[in-house]
This record gives structure tokens, C-alpha cells and sequence, in this order.
């Protein structure tokens, strides 16, 4: 029972709404206080917001990919003087100070990339959804159109159909769609071709399009969530509660945890239909003919390159969540299986111990009582750990003097001699230039090495050489820089005359 505010007559003050309407109320503003602190929030309601989205769309075009530390800090930089206030000659930061506050700020989101020798960011979740908000805002779409009630009412059909229970129901809903199938196909039979407005079409179609374009930005969500389901194991793991034996029977008997989790579960799901060969062919064959329509000649270029790539741009962000799923789920076993578990349990309760010591010492020692205990301490010279040069123990160092060759030219002869000698694989190496040529109409060497990977490292190129001194022919006066990597993982690179293979080497 809800009560509404009385005036107090004898007071002159009004009395509150009391009653369960008035605590929603206040629990509803306590939500949007803990909401206010989150990025999204703060990024749309920041002083320099419009500044910092318009340079982060631009940056990051559509939500794009990850850019590297020194791409993304020149790309901000062309930018800076969209961040100066009126007045102002030059900014206070550098861009490189700016893209470290906006990861602060968790505008951005670091990544280390074992395959990438720099750190790479991103945009966070919370800045994809703060850019859908105003991308919303300036569109002026309204959400509430008819095509988007049909979508609504289809998937409530649907959902009622498929769990139906009463079999006399069930039955008689798929009589009733088989007499509208049959009804449409004799319509067609006669003649009669019913087809929606085109206006209505482009209108159903664009929200269709909205719709696939907010799950790429959901991938981002994704590996966020699993990251946070991740930590929460880890915290179980490591935390006195009896769950934890449960926890650790299940990850050394090898169950995926983290795939069972909500997120894991919603995720394998959508890749696994999204990964369907039936499901890609028939949807790709559904896209293709909706390009032919006529409506969709109203769509605008952008629209029309989104609608023929909407499943094909899903790949390879979904294919990123599968490997941090993977990678996560590996480093959990390893945490686990390699009892590293324990000493991280080890150290807890040290620190536990301690700060249990501390509180109960909080009353009687003051913050500024002196301590009689004498520490003996060196003093040093702080420097960056940039500074100093590590010094590699596989690395021989460069001699005293390099060796200097004179450039000599290999005849026929010599490089037969060497073939020969080295018993290098002529035959594998004419299948390459052969497989190769035949792709292009003409290849050199360097493009032989390019595409068909050197087996035999220096060999494959000596034998390459042989095959062109008889095969291809040689462009006077010209050369060419190949580059081929060795059996012990090195790469090499070497000037050689350029021969173009122009038709096939014969197989002997």
C-alpha cells in the first residue's frame, strides 16, 4: 500500500511518500548512482565527449579492429586539435598521454598480443555502446516501426509453436499454416503475385541490418564476460568456502567451466550456428537474392556492402572469443594441474594473518608512534629499466672485423655441381615455379620463394638459380632481392639477377 504526501497544516512542511513506491524510487536512484560510474556513463556526460567520440569513431571506423601503439597514437595525433579549448595555441597532453587516459578511463582496452611484438588497443564495450547511443540520437529512427512488431510477433509465434505441449494444438496450428501454404501456392498458380510495399521492405530491411550490427559489437561483451568468469573461478578457487573442492574435482577431471558458464553457453551456441555449412550456405544464398531485389536499390552503398558482408564480418571477431575462451580455459588447467593454486593460497593467508595482526594493533599504536626498528638500506640510483640493454646468451656478437667477399658470378656449371653435391630437390622445386607461374603467367624467383616456402633454406635457392640459368629468362642488367629463412628459424635475404619463368619447367 502506497501512500501519497499530506500536507502538514501545523508544520508548513509536506511529509514524504512513504510506502514501497517511494523505497523503488530510492532503490532505482541508488542503481543509477552505481551506474553513473561506469565508462559508458562517464564517457557520454565527459566535457570533451563529442571531441573524444567523433576522434574515437574516426580512429576506429565502425567499431573497427585493434590498431597497435604507435598506429593509434599517430592517428589521435591528426586529430589533437579537436581536444583544445577556445583560445587555446596547443593541447596540455600529448596523444600518447591521452590514449594512456582513456584506457584509464576504460574508453580503451589494452591487449598483448603474443603474435604482435606491440601492444595493441581497441575500443571497450562501453565506448561501442555510448557510439550506438548517439549514433541512434543523430539517425532519428524511430524503433517502434511495424516491420520490428512483425519480427517481435514472428519469434513469439514461433517460440508458442515449438513449446506446445497439447499435441490437438499443435496439430491443428500446423493444419492452419499448411492451408496458407497451399492458399499462397494456388494463388501463385493462377497468376497472382502479392508482394509487400518496397518502402516497407527497405524499412524491415535496415532494422534487420541494425540488429546484425549490434552483435559484432557484443563480441567485445563476450570476452569481457569471460574474463570476469574467469576471475570469479580463480577467486573460488583460492577462497576458504567448502565449493572449492567441488571447483578443483571438476577442472582436474578436465570440464570446461567456463564453456558450461551462462556467457560460455550463449557464445558455443552462436558460433557453433554460425560455423554451420547448411545454416552459411542457405543464409548466403537468401543475402544473394535480396541484392537482386529491386527495394534494396533504395539502400544507400554502406547499407548495401553491410547487407552482402553481414555474416562473413561476424567470422573473424567470433573466431577471437573462441581463442580467448580457449586460451582461458588452458590457463585455468595449467593454474590448476601445476598446484600454483596453492601457493597463491599460500600467500593469501600470510597476507590475511597480517592484516589481522595490523587491526588488532590499530588502537593501540598511533599512525605516527615510532617504530624501534632500524632498517638498513643501500641507496641506489633509480634509472628505467628501459635503459639498460639485456644481453642475449644465444647471441655469438658481431666479429672484430666483417668479412668482406668479392661478388662473383655462379655459371651453369657451378650451380650443377652444387645441385649435385647437395643433393637438392629439383623436382619439388619445378612442381613450385610451375604451381606458381601457372597462377600469374610469369614468376621470378623472389615470387617462387614468396609463395612456396624454401625446404631446403640456401639450397632451395641455389636450386632455383640453376633451374632459371636454363629455364627462365634473364632481364639484363637488372636483379632482384629474395629472402628465404633457414632451417634454424633465421631469415636471410640475398641480391640475386632477375629471371622470370615464363612457361613451365619441364619435368624430367
Amino acid at each position: 500500500m502506497t501512500s501519497a504526501p499530506i500536507p502538514d497544516s501545523a508544520s508548513g512542511r509536506d511529509s514524504r511518500p512513504v510506502g514501497s513506491a517511494a523505497g523503488a524510487v530510492a532503490a532505482r536512484k541508488d542503481a543509477y548512482e552505481q551506474l553513473r560510474r561506469l565508462s559508458t556513463w562517464r564517457l557520454l556526460s565527459a566535457t570533451k565527449a563529442p571531441a573524444v567520440l567523433a576522434i574515437l569513431q574516426a580512429v576506429f571506423p565502425a567499431g573497427g579492429r585493434r590498431l597497435p601503439r604507435s598506429e593509434l597514437v599517430a592517428r589521435v595525433e591528426t586529430h589533437l586539435h579537436l581536444l583544445l579549448d577556445e583560445g587555446q595555441s596547443r593541447t596540455a597532453r600529448t596523444a600518447a598521454e591521452y590514449v594512456e587516459t582513456w584506457v584509464r578511463e576504460g574508453y580503451l582496452t589494452r591487449r598483448d598480443d603474443q603474435q604482435r611484438l606491440e601492444t595493441t588497443f581497441e575500443p571497450s564495450p562501453a565506448t561501442i555502446d555510448a557510439v550506438q547511443f548517439i549514433a541512434s540520437l543523430e539517425e532519428h529512427r524511430p524503433t517502434t516501426t511495424q516491420s520490428r512488431l512483425q519480427l517481435v510477433l514472428q519469434q513469439f509465434d514461433r517460440l508458442a509453436q515449438e513449446t506446445e505441449t497439447d499435441r490437438d494444438i499443435r496439430l491443428r496450428d500446423l493444419q492452419r499454416r499448411r492451408a496458407e501454404i497451399e492458399r499462397e501456392i494456388a494463388d501463385l498458380s493462377e497468376g497472382e503475385l502479392m508482394l509487400p510495399a518496397p518502402a516497407a521492405s527497405a524499412d524491415r530491411l535496415r532494422d534487420i541490418l541494425q540488429i546484425a550490427s549490434e552483435l559484432s559489437g557484443d563480441f567485445l561483451q563476450y570476452r569481457e564476460d569471460l574474463r570476469a568468469v574467469d576471475l570469479h573461478l580463480r577467486e573460488q578457487i583460492l577462497s576458504p568456502d567448502a565449493s572449492r573442492g567441488e571447483i578443483l574435482e571438476q577442472l582436474l577431471a578436465g570440464d570446461d567451466l567456463l564453456g558450461q558458464s551462462t556467457v560460455g553457453r550463449t557464445f558455443t551456441q552462436f558460433f557453433r550456428l554460425l560455423n554451420d555449412p547448411a545454416q552459411t550456405a542457405m543464409a548466403q544464398d537468401v543475402i544473394d537474392r535480396l541484392l537482386e531485389r529491386d527495394f534494396t536499390r533504395a539502400l544507400g552503398r554502406e547499407e548495401r556492402e553491410r547487407l552482402a558482408n553481414v555474416f562473413s564480418d561476424l567470422y573473424e571477431p567470433a573466431q577471437e572469443v573462441l581463442d580467448v575462451k580457449t586460451e582461458l580455459y588452458r590457463s585455468l588447467a595449467r593454474f590448476v594441474r601445476s598446484q600454483d593454486f596453492r601457493q597463491h593460497r599460500v600467500l593469501m593467508d600470510l597476507l590475511a594473518e597480517a592484516q589481522g595482526i595490523a587491526l588488532a594493533q590499530k588502537d593501540e599504536v598511533r599512525a605516527r608512534s615510532p617504530f624501534p626498528l632500524e632498517l638498513d638500506l643501500a641507496r641506489v640510483r633509480m634509472s628505467s629499466v628501459a635503459q639498460h640493454q639485456l644481453k642475449d646468451p644465444t647471441d655469438p656478437g658481431a666479429p672484430a672485423e666483417a668479412e668482406v667477399h668479392d661478388a662473383t658470378t655462379l655459371s651453369v656449371e657451378v650451380l650443377e655441381n652444387l645441385v649435385r653435391v647437395n643433393d637438392i630437390d629439383v623436382i619439388g622445386l619445378t612442381g613450385s615455379v610451375n604451381r606458381v607461374r601457372g597462377r600469374g603467367g610469369q614468376a621470378s624467383i623472389g615470387d617462387v620463394l614468396r609463395e612456396e616456402p624454401a625446404t631446403q633454406g640456401l639450397a632451395s635457392v641455389i636450386g632455383l638459380m640453376f633451374l632459371a640459368t636454363q629455364y627462365a629468362q634473364q632481364r639484363e642488367g637488372s636483379t632482384e632481392i629474395v629472402a628465404w629463412r633457414e632451417l634454424d628459424g633465421r631469415d636471410y635475404a640475398a641480391k640475386v639477377p632477375a629471371f622470370y619463368f615464363l612457361d613451365d619447367v619441364p619435368v624430367d
